[in-house]
């Protein structure tokens, strides 16, 4: 009897182990389409798609933003006025990758970390806001150099959790390669050179959001 039992728990065992396994492989796919708020947090748990280094006290991040969070942003949500303005934004911003560059110390904006003085804060706010283009570019498995076709610093003073900027390149050059890096050269704080690796694939992976058109829905 004590035998039976024994082997009534280990068929009980051997049924949940391949049901346990089924469950691990759902929960480790990446879903089709995430919400806008969703997407984020996502983003930020892929360690394919978020990249950071630490220095000096300093940590450097680089995080993907997908095509479809700046199509919310511009749309303020989820939800288009119609077809054609939906279009209009995915031809917008389609052709580009994004990436946002966070620069931080102890949880607070690495600008107003630098220990410097205010000569270098001053010089630091004049290569953030307009001469960061020279000191990133892209680089891929096929050898090309793609230079940055734009980017934002938007100044919030302190107040937040990180020095931010977005760094928007071309895709031409880089549709057909294995991998994309962006390469940070020293501009001024001390981080000196850095290299951040990103799969293309992953990258092109990335759920999507469902947006909605309005003038469909009744």
């Amino acid at each position: 009897m004590q035998g039976n039992d024994y082997n009534y728990r280990m068929f009980e065992w051997s049924g949940i182990f391949p049901l346990m396994t089924v469950l691990m492989l759902l929960l480790a796919c990446t879903p089709e389409y995430l919400s806008e708020e969703a997407l984020k947090a996502w983003i930020i748990e892929q360690e394919a798609l978020t990249k950071s280094r630490a220095y000096k006290g300093f940590t450097t991040q680089v995080t993907y933003r997908p095509t479809d969070l700046l199509i919310a942003q511009e749309l303020g949500g989820e939800e288009a006025s119609s077809t054609e303005e939906l279009q209009r934004l995915e031809n917008k911003y389609s052709e580009y990758y994004y990436f946002i560059l966070a620069l931080s110390r102890g949880d607070k904006e690495a600008l107003y970390q630098a220990e410097g003085g205010y000569e270098q804060f001053s010089d630091l706010v004049q290569t953030l806001s307009f001469r960061m283009g020279q000191y990133l570019n892209m680089t891929t498995s096929g050898q090309d150099t793609i230079e940055v076709a734009d980017y934002v610093f938007p100044r919030t003073y302190g107040m937040g959790g990180a020095t931010n900027l977005m760094f928007v390149f071309n895709k031409e050059n880089a549709w057909d390669d294995d991998w994309i890096q962006l390469n940070l050269k020293e501009f001024g704080m001390g981080l000196g050179n850095q290299t951040f690796r990103f799969k293309r694939k992953d990258l092109e992976d990335v759920p999507r959001i469902k947006f909605k058109v309005l003038s469909t829905i009744k």
